[in-house]
């Protein structure tokens, strides 16, 4: 092992070692209450309240992965969390990261255009700086409720795969295992409301993704939910994206002869509420990129749950969806059963399966980077992409310790497995287009020689002695077209 890998190795262990340390000190468990995790500030009555946390955390990862060197990854961070309230009705949270990457692995330069990803300050061939931030704002009476920030959205029940809108979720891909870019999503800024009339919510949103810099791009959402008897619920949405910007730099020029987006302005027709997008966009021009959404979340049995997410991006019609002739029939589907909250003693266990099929093409557009369903060159659904599949399934257990020192101590674990596979042949990234007279207009779903398949078998620890201290490790085996292992430890202080 290098110098320099033994530094990051080294210093990477020890802070996570500590940790460990302070969590077995029982002379920190009798002074410490539990209750007090954060700096509040509030009135007398309580009628407005600002509370302030902060947690430091360390990371050490660990890829081992066939044909290609060790790579070591330290990843430090310094979080502040602040939310609150300044009446019953108006609320706020927010959050801020300031992180220091050190790798024994090349770092490129990061020149501020959103097509190569989050943006980074690189201050050494192996050492970046970056930050992170979010924050949301509501205002909410009975029947209304009015939202803004700068944040995630995440729609329907998947556990794994949202096929909609994933939120902050990132799980492991070897294929983007890379310095060249960081694979966490991204916020963005928003604004909307919410009507309720009983069981019905209806909710919108108006957005703003990034494709590149000094381009605009717009993504309208709005989402029907219906509150049935029986603990079942339905949602129903569409979403509406369009920009300004047809390619990604670094691309051929777009050979598809309406592809011309330049200087694409906000839409106004897509903030008006329970319009259908499919209607509005004929009117606008038939330009945009529109998807139509449905999800179930069935819980008519205690502690279980049948779940499904369904999206189908720019179909022509329903029946269409099993029709390979067609490219443009594209579509993603979630499906998983749950069963939670199975108690022994003290211990509750958690398990769920779900598989997840995206066709090729879906998320991108034939005009572009302006109307491909991204944000800083990240999908805004299930980090899979177009032309997978995925079978994971997990079991996961937590305890809480009762009495002695270590009174309401968290043990949480888990077993899980997966069976991937990626298409890498056009159809199967984010940033493809379209070509017919290089493409033609079938569709084939996972091709036989292009295609990428392994399995991954792991487990997972985390251990919170007291509420201002914890640990985890997680470690993923890979066999097939991806061979080796990845594993991560990570330990953090919070107040």
């Amino acid at each position: 092992m290098s110098p320099r890998n033994s530094t990051i190795l080294r210093n990477s262990i020890l802070f996570i070692v500590l940790c460990s340390i302070f969590a077995l000190a029982p002379s920190f468990a009798s002074s410490h209450d539990p209750s007090v995790t954060h700096i509040t500030f509030q009135d007398s009555a309580k009628n407005k309240e600002v509370n302030i946390r902060a947690q430091v955390v360390d990371s050490l990862s660990i890829t081992n992965l066939k044909n290609a060197p060790t790579h070591y990854d330290n990843n430090m961070s310094v979080r502040l969390f602040l939310d609150g309230h300044f009446s019953e009705a108006l609320t706020f949270a927010a959050k801020v990261m300031v992180i220091n990457d050190y790798t024994n692995r090349f770092i490129p330069d990061h020149f501020f255009n959103p097509d190569e990803g989050l943006p980074y300050v690189k201050q050494s061939e192996t050492r970046r700086t970056w930050d992170m931030f979010s924050a949301k704002v509501s205002y909410e009476t009975k029947a209304f409720k009015l939202l803004t920030g700068y944040d995630y959205l995440q729609w329907g029940p998947a556990r794994r795969n949202n096929v909609i809108l994933r939120g902050e979720k990132n799980n492991y891909r070897p294929w983007n295992d890379s310095t060249a870019r960081l694979t966490s999503p991204a916020p963005m800024p928003y604004f909307g409301y919410q009507l309720s009339v009983g069981p019905v919510v209806y909710t919108q949103y108006a957005m703003m993704p990034t494709e590149r810099k000094n381009y605009s791009k717009y993504l309208h959402a709005h989402r029907l939910d219906l509150n049935l008897p029986k603990n079942i619920t339905l949602g129903l949405s569409e979403t509406a994206l369009y920009g300004s910007t047809t390619e990604n730099i670094s691309q051929e020029p777009n050979p598809n002869f309406d592809a011309d987006s330049c200087d694409r302005d906000f839409q106004w027709a897509y903030v008006i509420p329970f319009l259908m997008y499919n209607f509005e966009e004929h009117i606008l021009g038939d330009q945009d990129n529109i998807s139509m959404s449905f999800d179930i979340s069935i819980k008519t049995i205690p502690h279980w749950e049948i779940y499904g997410e369904l999206m189908w991006d720019d179909m022509k019609t329903p029946t269409s969806m099993f029709d390979d002739s067609w490219w443009g029939n594209k579509w993603a589907a979630s499906i998983g059963v749950a069963r939670d909250s199975i108690r022994l003693g003290d211990a509750y266990f958690n398990w769920y399966t779900e598989y997840t099929r995206v066709e090729p093409w879906v998320y991108t557009h034939h005009k572009g980077g302006g109307y491909t369903y991204s944000h800083y060159r990240q999908s805004l659904a299930t980090e899979l992409g177009p032309n997978s599949q995925e079978l994971y399934t997990e079991l996961a257990t937590a305890y809480r310790h009762r009495s002695g020192l270590l009174k309401d101590a968290i043990a949480k674990g888990s077993l899980f497995a997966s069976a991937v596979a990626k298409d890498t042949t056009a159809g199967g990234n984010l940033t493809d287009i379209h070509d017919y007279d290089k493409h033609g207009t079938n569709k084939v779903f996972l091709n036989e020689f292009t295609t990428k398949r392994y399995v991954e078998l792991g487990a997972g620890i985390e251990l919170m002695p007291w509420n201002w201290i914890s640990f985890s490790a997680r470690y993923s085996r890979f066999f097939g077209d991806y061979q080796g292992y990845f594993a991560t430890m990570t330990g953090s202080f919070q107040w």
